[in-house]
C-alpha cells in the first residue's frame, strides 16, 4: 500500500507540469523583462507536449490576430523599419499562444490553470508586498498616516517594475478569479482546507488591488463581484447564509481599507471629474499636476487633439512608429504645454489605433473586442466575461496594446478560452 509520504513526493504528471508552467507564465507577465525570457520556455514546453497540429477554421481565430495583422498590413506606413520590426516583436505572442494552446489536439484544463494561477500569482503579490514593506516601511507608515497617499499605488507598482494601471488590471482579474474559485469551493462538497487557501488568496489580491488604487480596476471588480454573487444566489441556489458570509468578508476588507486609506473615496469623488469645464484649457489651471493629472478632463483634452489629427488622415493614419512624435508636435503647435511637458499618449486604445491605422484600425479593433465577448457568452464563462469587461474598460481609458504586458495579458487568456470554446463547439 502506498504510504502518504510516497504520495506526497509522487512526481507531477506531464499535464500538471504543463498547467503549472502555463500558470507561472500568466502570473509573471507583470515582470516585463523576465516574462519575455520566460516566453522562450513555451517553445520548450511546446516541443515536450507536442501533439499533431490541428488547424481549426473558426472565425474567432481570425479575429484574435487582428492587432498583429494590422501592424503587418501597415508596415509600409512607417519612417523607421527597424522600429517597426521592434514593435512587431511584442506581438509575436499572438502567434506563439495559438501554437501552444489553440492548434494542439491535446485538451486544455482551464479550471486547473486558473487554480494554479490563483495560488502562484497571489503568493507572488504577498511576497513582493512583504519585501516592499521591509525596504519602505517609513514611507508606508506615512501613507497610513495620510501623507502623500496618492503616491502609494505608483510607488508599489514601480517597485515591482510595472505600470500601475496595467498591473492593477491584472490584479483585478486575479481578484475575480479568486472570488470565482471561492464560490466554486463553497458550492462543492469537499471544502476542507482549500476554502481557507482560496479565501486567503482572495483577501491578498483584494488588498493589493486597493493598494495600487486604480479607479477602473476597483470599479469594475466591485460591479463584477455584485453581479456574479447575485447570479450565484439566484441561479445556483446559494443559501442566504453562505451569501452573507462571503459578502461580509468582502465588505470587511473594503471597510477596513477605506478607514485606513480614505484617499480612495476622495480619488473617486474629487479627482475623476475635476475641472470638467477646462477641456482644452489645461494650462489655465493652477497646479495642474495635483488637480487634474489623472482626471478625465486631461484625457478628454488629449482625445480632442487626436480626433482633430485623425480627421486629416482617416484612411492610412500616421503609422505606429511616427504617430506619437507627431502627436507631441501637435501639442506644441496647439500650445498645450501641460500635455507636451508630460508627453501624454492617447490613453484610449480605439483612438490610438485610429491615429495609427485610420478608420480601418478602429473598426477592426471593435471586432477584436466583440470577438472576446462572443467567446465568453458562447462558453458561458464568468471568468472570461469578466476578463473581457476589465480589458475593454481599461482600454477605454488607457492603451494596453502598446505595452508588452497588456499585449501578452490579452493574447494569453484569449488563447486559453478560445481553445475552451473550440473544444466545446467541437469545431
Amino acid at each position: 500500500m502506498t504510504s502518504k509520504l510516497e504520495k506526497f513526493f509522487k512526481p507531477c504528471s506531464k499535464e500538471d507540469l504543463f498547467n503549472i508552467m502555463v500558470a507561472l507564465y500568466a502570473s509573471t507577465i507583470i515582470f516585463n523583462e523576465f516574462s519575455k525570457f520566460f516566453l522562450w520556455f513555451f517553445g520548450v514546453i511546446f516541443l515536450i507536449f507536442y501533439s499533431k497540429i490541428y488547424i481549426y477554421r473558426s472565425k474567432v481565430i481570425w479575429a484574435f490576430i487582428i492587432p498583429v495583422a494590422l501592424h503587418v498590413l501597415f508596415f509600409w506606413n512607417n519612417e523607421s523599419f527597424m522600429q517597426s520590426i521592434k514593435q512587431l516583436e511584442k506581438f509575436t505572442v499572438f502567434l506563439v499562444f495559438p501554437l501552444v494552446f489553440i492548434f494542439q489536439k491535446r485538451p486544455i484544463n482551464i479550471r486547473k490553470i486558473l487554480t494554479y494561477y490563483s495560488s502562484i500569482f497571489s503568493i507572488i503579490l504577498l511576497l513582493f508586498f512583504i519585501y516592499y514593506l521591509c525596504l519602505n516601511f517609513i514611507d508606508f507608515k506615512g501613507y497610513v498616516l495620510g501623507k502623500d497617499v496618492w503616491k502609494m499605488g505608483y510607488t508599489f507598482s514601480n517597485f515591482v517594475g510595472s505600470h500601475a494601471p496595467a498591473f492593477n488590471t491584472q490584479v483585478s482579474f486575479l481578484s475575480f478569479v479568486n472570488l470565482y474559485l471561492v464560490m466554486n469551493t463553497v458550492l462543492g462538497k469537499n471544502k476542507d482546507s482549500s476554502l481557507f487557501v482560496r479565501g486567503a488568496c482572495l483577501a491578498c489580491s483584494l488588498f493589493v488591488m486597493l493598494i495600487i488604487n486604480t479607479r477602473v480596476a476597483i470599479a469594475v471588480f466591485a460591479v463584477g463581484a455584485i453581479f456574479y454573487i447575485a447570479y450565484i444566489f439566484f441561479v445556483k441556489g446559494f443559501t442566504a447564509k453562505k451569501m452573507f458570509f462571503i459578502s461580509a468578508i468582502l465588505g470587511i476588507i473594503s471597510i477596513v481599507f477605506l478607514a485606513t486609506f480614505p484617499y480612495t473615496l476622495e480619488k473617486f469623488q474629487k479627482k475623476t471629474f475635476n475641472k470638467m469645464d477646462m477641456i482644452g484649457k489645461l494650462d489655465q489651471i493652477d497646479q495642474p499636476e495635483e488637480k487634474i493629472y489623472n482626471s478625465l478632463v486631461t484625457r478628454l483634452t488629449v482625445w480632442s487633439v487626436v480626433l482633430d489629427m485623425s480627421i486629416k488622415k482617416p484612411i492610412t493614419g500616421y503609422g505606429y512608429t511616427n504617430c506619437y512624435a507627431l502627436l507631441f508636435q501637435e501639442y506644441k503647435d496647439s500650445n498645450q504645454r501641460f500635455l507636451l511637458k508630460y508627453k501624454f499618449k492617447v490613453h484610449n486604445q480605439f483612438l490610438d489605433f485610429l491615429l495609427k491605422f485610420g478608420f480601418l484600425g478602429a473598426i477592426l479593433l471593435i471586432v477584436f473586442f466583440i470577438n472576446k465577448f462572443y467567446i465568453a457568452l458562447k462558453t458561458r464563462s464568468a471568468v472570461f466575461l469578466y476578463f473581457s469587461v476589465i480589458f475593454l474598460s481599461a482600454n477605454l481609458f488607457d492603451d494596453f496594446l502598446i505595452k508588452y504586458e497588456g499585449i501578452a495579458f490579452s493574447a494569453f487568456w484569449t488563447s486559453v478560452f478560445i481553445k475552451g470554446y473550440l473544444e466545446k463547439e467541437g469545431k
